[in-house]
């Protein structure tokens, strides 16, 4: 009776233990995911901005095609990316009252690529954190997801055409 107890409890705990991993592999690969969308969306706003910004003469327009050009120099999702992300954002805020439409469309998706990508990585934390997990090592070598934080206010087009 009682081998019978803990046999059902060792299946038990093997059978959670699998579903545990195999969520966590299927976190993991969201990350991934997520990850390269951010950064292809972070290019792309940056391509947008500096396109925006080619044609001026202001101050202002030069501030920001230079930190969309320091933006697309950097690579990875490091901590020096998001110190020059941030600057583009502030840089597109000053330009923002004459931003076109493409750029405002651009910025917002990338605000929803980066909401994105933390609520996956929060997710898979939180799966990491659980004790099985780092009791049986469960997540083998992959590495530990981080968080992208920036400065990704939404521009806002005063004007609207039709």
């Amino acid at each position: 009776m009682v081998w019978g107890l803990f046999g059902v409890l060792a299946v038990l705990h093997v059978a959670y233990s699998t579903w545990t991993a195999k969520r966590l592999d299927r976190l993991h690969r969201r990350v991934d995911s997520a990850r390269a969308a951010l950064d292809a969306q972070l290019r792309q706003r940056a391509e947008a901005a500096l396109a925006f910004a080619r044609p001026g003469r202001t101050t202002v327009l030069r501030e920001l095609a230079a930190a969309a050009q320091s933006a697309l120099e950097v690579p990875g999702l490091g901590h020096d990316r998001e110190v020059a992300e941030s600057a583009l954002s502030r840089a597109l805020q000053a330009a923002g009252r004459d931003a076109d439409a493409a750029l405002v469309v651009v910025t917002t998706r990338t605000s929803f690529a980066r909401r994105f990508h933390n609520d996956t990585v929060r997710d898979a934390l939180v799966v990491r954190r659980r004790r099985v997990v780092r009791l049986f090592r469960l997540a083998g070598s992959a590495r530990m997801p981080t968080f992208f934080e920036m400065d990704d206010t939404v521009l806002e087009r005063r004007t609207i055409e039709v």
